[in-house]
């Protein structure tokens, strides 16, 4: 194989190898708004500059202010790699398989693969659950934060109800169980 080149495009670095092949697609979550982020960060600085301040001009610190920036650190680090990985998450349907990655990880499976599929309602979209013989990975549909009505944000992929149905169908499986809005998809 030749070398691995990384193209920026608008939604982030992306696998060259996951270019949409012939009678592929390939899908991509909505990005949600990155002001929390930069919120968390802003307040970790700000305490982390007083915490400097105070030690730098020998004053007792309180250790509740050195935990208090530890879990803002801690807080903002997650959010981060949670925007990073978001950022990096697609979803590529091909004939053959199908194949799911996020920057931290890559799973491929075949139609053949494919044992299980779990889609159970959540407060923003579905959460679905795709099982393999030796991996899984979960994805959400799309889902919508509205605060008195106005829309906020939104996140998960746009067309994740077409994804849950290509997956069913391509895998073959069938409905086993089915309680409201929770559904259990498998062979027979």
């Amino acid at each position: 194989m030749g070398k691995r080149t990384e193209i920026r495009t608008n939604c982030g670095w992306y696998n060259p190898d996951m270019e949409s092949e012939p009678d592929s697609r390939l899908y991509r979550p909505e990005l949600i708004p990155r002001r929390g982020e930069f919120t968390a960060w802003i307040a970790t600085g700000l305490l982390g500059l007083t915490l400097l301040v105070l030690l730098f001009t020998s004053q007792r610190v309180s250790w509740l202010f050195v935990i208090l920036f530890s879990l803002l650190f801690l807080s903002a680090s997650v959010i981060s790699l949670g925007n990073w990985m978001d950022r990096r998450t697609v979803i590529q349907i091909s004939q053959d398989a199908i194949t799911y990655q996020n920057g931290l990880r890559r799973v491929e499976m075949t139609w053949a693969d494919v044992q299980e599929v779990r889609a159970e309602p959540t407060t923003w979209g579905k959460r679905v659950q795709v099982r393999g013989k030796q991996t899984y990975f979960i994805f959400h549909t799309l889902g919508e934060v509205r605060h008195k009505g106005e829309l906020k944000g939104r996140m998960g992929f746009d067309k994740g109800d077409e994804i849950l149905n290509q997956i069913v169908l391509n895998s073959g499986l069938q409905v086993m169980e089915n309680q409201g809005d929770r559904y259990y998809y498998a062979r027979q």
